[in-house]
């Protein structure tokens, strides 16, 4: 039984001879234990029950009453950090090659035996798939190719940070030479590790340079295999729009938004800086209108009926890019119809009791028309936890070939690498019957987790403010409330 010291440190009473004894921390110290073995053999046995009991001994320790010591601790806990991430690439490693094995012993895809795997890896991990494949990909070269960079990770001599520039550095060399870069870097450690990423970067990018030599042509056409462009939507106001480019092709773009920048700056009524002004003009040479007018495209709200009829001021969703104000969402449906540039605004109605999307069912294979504008709607993104990539594919939970139909219920939508991934063996997903749309995913490992549709606009939760409504909108009562 566990009791306290005068001290006040935890003892055991443990029982010798017939007679007990009381077994404390220094008990144990004077006895000769070693306890990070001890340790070690109760994470052993106890397995991931044991990790979290680790995690949550670590956050009864109290924060010492001395600078030097809570300075100390801090650097502990970074060098757990890399020794946590460390045991992490050991497991991703393993589990990679266990699944593996066991496909190739059943004969299942025998030519890409490991398929899927880092995607359970990446749920594991609460990453999105993109990242949980840079994980275990990362892991797989820190094993194979980097073994002193890893065990340096293990010991606390880096943080993952800086085995990341490491790999990045060296993942395009030929095997021998990572492992060369590898034992140089340990060779100079005070010098690479303890200087920052950015000299780190520069050391192992002169090795490269010289065990690997690439030629001009090399680098270019590089550059044009890596040319991208992309945006995505930071916060409810504002999207980044960004991209890398071969020198040829950024020159002129760059010539083309500073010639208008000069072009506009003679204006004497010009008010606009300089970043506003190339804004512009990226804007009007991409899209062919002026920017201030307005454009014409295909905008969906997802709304409560009460916010068409000015009875609510519920904020109104817009899929795949967020929230807008009610106000300006009756602003949109009351553009001029005859306006060509005008928005094309499409309304779907949220249920106020339920929040759910009316249902809707389609006899084809296929989802299509609007079945597959309301699915869009519902989802707004990927949804496959953690991802939350756009939306480029609309598929069946249960798949047609398992009897899966077409309808809302046994919907979801995708980004192209996790419509893939549901179709690795041992990958199991099915619906769950509930207000809001949701199904659940098994994995290969036999773990399971759940993906539910996100929160529409509408949905009447309890202590939520809202507006109060007196009486029905003109011409009766709102969509999908009778």
């Amino acid at each position: 039984m566990a009791k306290k010291s005068s001290s006040g440190t935890p003892t055991i009473e443990a029982t010798r001879s017939g007679s007990k004894k009381k077994l404390s921390y220094a008990d144990l110290q004077a006895d000769g234990v070693n306890m990070v073995q001890v340790i070690a053999d109760f994470l052993t046995v106890h397995g991931a029950d044991g990790i979290r009991a680790l995690a949550a001994s670590l956050n009864r320790m109290d924060v010492p009453d001395n600078h030097f010591d809570t300075v100390e601790n801090l650097v502990a806990m970074e060098e757990t950090k890399s020794a946590l991430v460390a045991k992490q690439v050991d497991h991703a490693v393993a589990y990679e090659d266990a699944l593996s094995l066991d496909r190739q012993s059943r004969r299942v895809r025998e030519k890409n035996p490991g398929w899927g795997a880092s995607k359970e890896i990446a749920l594991a991990l609460r990453l999105s798939p993109k990242r949980g494949t840079e994980f275990t990909n990362s892991s797989r070269i820190l094993e194979d190719d980097l073994p002193q960079t890893l065990q340096g990770l293990r010991a606390g001599k880096l943080t993952w940070v800086q085995a990341q520039v490491v790999i990045s550095g060296t993942r395009h060399l030929q095997q021998e030479n990572r492992r060369l870069i590898d034992q140089l870097l340990w060779e100079e450690v005070n010098s690479c590790f303890d200087q920052g990423t950015a000299l780190l970067t520069s050391v192992i990018s002169y090795w490269a340079l010289l065990l690997e030599p690439q030629t001009e042509e090399d680098l270019e056409d590089k550059a044009w295999k890596n040319r991208h462009i992309g945006g995505y939507q930071i916060n409810a106001h504002e999207i980044l729009i960004s991209g890398t480019f071969p020198l040829s092709m950024g020159a002129a773009i760059l010539q083309v938004l500073a010639r208008e920048k000069a072009k506009a700056q003679k204006q004497t009524d010009e008010k606009r800086n300089a970043g506003q002004i190339q804004a512009d003009a990226f804007y009007g040479l991409i899209t062919g209108a002026h920017p201030g007018r307005k454009t014409r495209l295909e905008i969906l709200l997802v709304m409560d009926a009460a916010v068409l009829a000015g009875q609510s001021d519920e904020p109104v969703m817009i899929p795949g890019y967020g929230m807008i104000s009610a106000k300006r969402a009756r602003e949109l449906i009351a553009e001029d119809p005859e306006d060509q540039l005008a928005t094309w605004v499409r309304g779907i109605y949220v249920n106020s009791r339920t929040g759910r999307l009316m249902a809707m069912e389609s006899q084809a294979r296929r989802f299509t028309g609007n079945l597959k504008k309301l699915i869009k709607a519902r989802d707004q993104y990927c949804r496959t936890p953690y991802c939350n990539g756009k939306i480029q594919d609309m598929d069946h939970v249960v798949q047609v070939r398992k009897n899966g139909k077409t309808t809302e219920a046994n919907s979801s939508s995708r980004c192209a690498g996790c419509n893939q991934t549901k179709e690795a063996p041992g990958w199991e997903e099915k619906p769950i019957k509930g207000q809001r749309h949701t199904f659940k995913i098994t994995t290969p490992s036999g773990h399971t987790y759940i993906s539910k549709a996100p929160p529409l606009p509408g949905i009447k939760i309890e202590g939520y403010p809202k507006r109060k409504q007196e009486g029905n909108p003109p011409g009766g009562s709102p969509p999908g409330n009778p």
